[in-house]
């Protein structure tokens, strides 16, 4: 096993305690900014099915992310923010914590997740820009991308996704 998947392998990731908060602003403020570690308090206090996981090691929080249910097609989440601290990225503790993430949403019975983001990396987990065209949003291209949680979840569904104004403001800031 190459030493990046060790370190993985050793990461607890865990859904976010109330106890993690001042530990997860900081690593948004240092990865995004503090106006964005904010909004992305307000997602993590918003409502109770958003999904917040950490990847910690040695006790220490080292990566973040975040899942907030949208309306749109039944059971839709929106992914971000997903924030690694610098010293921690290509040790595989991303792709790990969107794995996590991604099982626990099927777990909970989540049927699709829509991203803005990389390709070259959401593709990996089976997200497609094609599976996101049904979708109406000001950012539809290339980097705006779906993953169905549950086969067929998008078959025969278009029109606008809604997003929470805080997660609409967090956008903002993190692509200023």
């Amino acid at each position: 096993m190459s030493e990046r998947k060790s370190i993985a392998a050793r990461a607890n990731y865990r859904e976010t305690g109330a106890s993690d908060r001042i530990e997860v602003h900081a690593l948004q403020a240092s990865v995004y900014g503090t106006g964005a570690a904010g909004v992305s308090e307000a997602l993590i206090s918003g409502p109770a099915d958003t999904l917040s996981l950490v990847a910690e090691l040695e006790e220490q929080i080292i990566g973040h992310i975040l899942l907030t249910p949208i309306a749109g097609p039944e059971r839709a989440l929106a992914l971000a923010p997903h924030a690694i601290l610098p010293a921690w990225r290509d040790m595989q503790i991303g792709t790990e914590l969107v794995r996590h993430a991604l099982k626990l949403a099927r777990d909970r019975n989540w049927r699709c997740v829509f991203v803005y983001g990389q390709p070259d990396y959401y593709c990996r987990f089976g997200f497609r820009s094609s599976t996101a065209d049904c979708a109406e949003v000001i950012w539809q291209g290339p980097r705006f991308l779906a993953l169905e949680l549950e086969p067929a979840a998008l078959a025969g569904w278009s029109g606008a996704l809604e997003y929470p104004d805080a997660y609409l403001a967090l956008a903002e800031a993190i692509h200023r």
